[in-house]
């Protein structure tokens, strides 16, 4: 048995080369307040790794490995000193001969599941598991959660932490089981933690913010806007964040908040943060430049809108550029043509917001030949620059419509026969009139415009 633990010890001699260095030996000897206790030395030993000084760890090492009683600490450290230097297997090894060395102390298995949890989360659990065959007070449980969301693995953090009683967790172990079910999408369900967790911590930077985003993706915009007020007003700073906030939120918080402006109406408001969020990123974002624009558009703002817009097409590779982001352009260009909160005169201006909506339909209609969507909407352009139907510059569009729909049906159908219908009516074609308006009648027998222009012919 002497022999067996002998050469067990033997084992962990790597750094000393089966002998205390020689430093190690003359600090032993001459220095009498060297700490003899292994734990200390381990203690040491680790903040020597966190300033990065190796050298220093191992000679705390050696001085622990001369003790008479050897701990899972100082085992721990050999693994902590091999990690150091890269080298994870045998860091492993330590790892695992302390864990053997007292299979009931946990600093071995703590020590592999911080090397392992990011990366291998599974072998962490696993480790995890073997520890509680052995301790029921370590929360285990607990430590299982944490090891999967250090993975990355939120599906499995969510429920493990399911399975544990909300009240005993810790606010980190509360940060993590939010996050986890926001990043699944149960928005509800993280809302209800962080909801729990403000209680206990009011003035949580983090949990504030995560109510914030979580309301808003809710789309429950009133409570989104009274988290933001506690997350921007009532949250305490971060330890990085001067007076001014700098270093404080991110990108996304400014979003998330123009998002729960905008849904408050608040759109002006609302653009000021998505600015911000543009103005730390660089402007290189997309789907920010995307909710600028549609901000412009609510609040009637088209000229803007569509600036925004076309920023946001630059900003999309060429297969992102399809039939639908151009027909959104489109129609910025036709609600700035028809816009008659100003007036109802069709202006010069209106004229060629109406023109280049035709043109940008046009490129839909040549990239979607298949669909109705360009002409459709080429139609109704046409009818906007000839509202008296004088010239039937929609004439053709429409015809193209009933071609391509007058099997399928619906609405864009029955519009496209009215419109023929009046044409006709104004062009005092009764006949042809009375063809538009019977087909109309065939779809809805009591259609009322019909019928008003069937009595007029």
């Amino acid at each position: 048995m002497k022999q067996f633990f002998f050469l067990f010890l033997v084992a962990l001699l790597p750094f000393a080369q089966l002998h205390a260095t020689p430093l190690a030996l003359s600090d032993a000897k001459t220095n009498k307040k060297q700490p003899k206790d292994p734990d200390q030395l381990a203690a040491l030993g680790t903040a020597c790794l966190k300033r990065g000084d190796i050298a220093g760890a191992e000679r705390y090492y050696d001085l622990g490995f001369q003790q008479k009683r050897i701990t899972t600490s100082i085992i721990s450290l050999a693994g902590d000193i091999a990690l150091a230097k890269n080298d994870r297997e045998k860091a492993d090894y330590y790892y695992g001969r302390a864990i053997y060395f007292d299979p009931r102390d946990s600093t071995g298995y703590m020590h592999y599941v911080r090397m392992h949890q990011q990366k291998e989360p599974a072998l962490a659990v696993e480790k995890l598991q073997q520890l509680g065959l052995y301790r029921d007070d370590c929360r285990v449980d607990h430590r299982i959660a944490a090891a999967w969301y250090a993975g990355n693995k939120v599906k499995e953090a969510a429920a493990a932490y399911d399975s544990i009683h909300i009240d005993s967790l810790s606010r980190d172990e509360l940060v993590q089981y939010a996050m986890s079910t926001y990043l699944l999408r149960d928005y509800q369900k993280s809302a209800d933690i962080v909801s729990h967790g403000h209680k206990q911590y009011p003035r949580d930077f983090v949990l504030n913010r995560l109510l914030m985003y979580d309301y808003t993706e809710l789309k429950q915009y009133d409570r989104a806007l009274e988290a933001s007020v506690d997350f921007f007003q009532h949250s305490d700073l971060r330890a990085d964040a001067d007076s001014t906030g700098a270093g404080k939120y991110s990108y996304l918080d400014y979003i998330y908040y123009g998002y729960v402006l905008n849904g408050s109406g608040q759109y002006a408001e609302g653009i000021e943060q998505f600015n911000k969020a543009l103005a730390l990123e660089g402007g290189d974002r997309p789907d920010v430049v995307l909710a600028i624009s549609k901000a412009y558009e609510n609040i009637g703002q088209y000229p803007k809108a569509v600036e925004y817009y076309k920023a946001y097409m630059q900003k999309l590779d060429e297969e992102e550029r399809t039939a639908y982001v151009v027909y959104e352009l489109g129609r910025l260009y036709y609600a700035q043509g028809t816009d008659k909160s100003v007036t109802e005169i069709l202006t010069p201006e209106k004229t060629e917001a109406l023109r280049l909506a035709d043109e940008t339909f046009a490129e839909v209609d040549r990239m979607r030949p298949d669909s109705y969507l360009g002409c459709y909407w080429r139609a109704r352009t046409n009818v906007a620059l000839d509202p008296e139907t004088t010239i039937g510059l929609a004439k053709p569009y429409y015809q193209r419509v009933i071609e391509m729909t007058e099997t399928t049906g619906g609405s864009q159908l029955t519009e496209a026969y009215k419109y023929l219908a009046f044409y006709f009516y104004v062009k005092k074609d009764r006949n042809n009139a009375m063809r538009y308006i019977d087909k109309i009648l065939d779809i809805d027998p009591m259609d009322k415009y019909a019928l008003r222009l069937s009595e007029a012919l």
